[in-house]
């Protein structure tokens, strides 16, 4: 069984964050992150929820204090959040994959995609639905802006009979992890509206339908974690700290050889480091 707990073994940063999404019959998605971070022995928490709904557009919790991670047991995941009042399930329907994404003499970043695709059902203020989701987990080692990357893609497409899963670091080379059904692909053109699997002429369309998230997200969560740790933001990069994050969800279609094999929901995201940002920028962080 696990749960994310910090191993004290690691040295003096290490992250264990959770992502986990919902997607439902009538066009609806909820997405939920449960993290925590230490650094030079302190250590805290952080948690969200992103809901969608195509009447009321999109909604985002988050705090910092009493945060629950979810707990992993024979291919079921299980999380509880008295303070949103929601707890869930998501039971595997397609097997683990794993990578490490980096490794460097000052740690590694490992990912976990418990499951590409489940079966979710969900409590929320007594009301339960049932949908389609997926489950991962970081772990990072090493500070996150110690990878070389200028662009971050990320995304999940699930629907009946197939899955994708894909992630791609991007500065002067590419580095690419792409699994469909489970199995690992090369030779992939990685794009915001499109994946491209070249060797098989397999492509997955996505629409960009729902802008979820449009922020810079990293500073605005930095700006709250230095109430708690002070100083934490001075050793990133301004292009790191100043990323710009948007995150979709799309109506998306798989084709071979032209011809369609499936639709389905995916969610998926674009960081850029290279946005920009100036010292004033820096400035508004620090003082928040």
């Amino acid at each position: 069984m696990a749960d994310g707990t910090l191993n004290e073994q690691y040295g003096i940063f290490h992250l264990s964050k959770w992502f986990l999404d919902f997607t439902g019959d009538h066009g609806e998605a909820m997405i939920f992150y449960a993290a925590k971070l230490r650094w030079y022995g302190i250590t805290i928490g952080y948690t969200s929820w992103l809901k969608y709904d195509p009447d009321s557009g999109v909604k985002l919790k988050s705090r910092f204090s009493q945060v629950k991670m979810p707990v992993l047991n024979d291919g079921i995941i299980t999380w509880k959040d008295p303070g949103f009042r929601i707890s869930g399930t998501w039971k595997s329907e397609a097997s683990m994959i794993q990578a490490r994404l980096f490794e460097s003499p000052e740690g590694y970043l490992d990912w976990k995609c418990y499951q590409p695709a489940s079966k979710v059902d969900l409590l929320i203020n007594n009301e339960r639905i049932a949908g389609e989701g997926y489950a991962e987990q970081l772990i990072l080692t090493a500070p996150p802006w110690k990878i070389p990357m200028d662009e971050l893609r990320w995304g999940r497409f699930v629907s009946e009979n197939n899955k994708i899963v894909w992630i791609e670091l991007r500065r002067t080379e590419k580095k690419q992890w792409l699994w469909l059904n489970g199995e690992k692909i090369g030779n992939c053109c990685i794009e915001d509206g499109k994946i491209e699997i070249l060797d098989t002429n397999i492509s997955l369309n996505l629409d960009r339908g729902v802008l979820l998230e449009s922020e810079k997200k990293i500073q605005s969560v930095v700006g709250k974690i230095i109430r708690y740790i002070p100083n934490f933001h001075k050793s990133m990069p301004l292009g790191f700290l100043m990323a710009d994050e948007c995150k979709w969800l799309s109506r998306a279609e798989l084709y071979a050889d032209g011809n369609l094999l499936s639709k389905g929901m995916a969610i998926h995201e674009l960081v850029n480091f290279n946005s920009g940002g100036s010292e004033n920028d820096k400035l508004k962080t620090i003082s928040r």
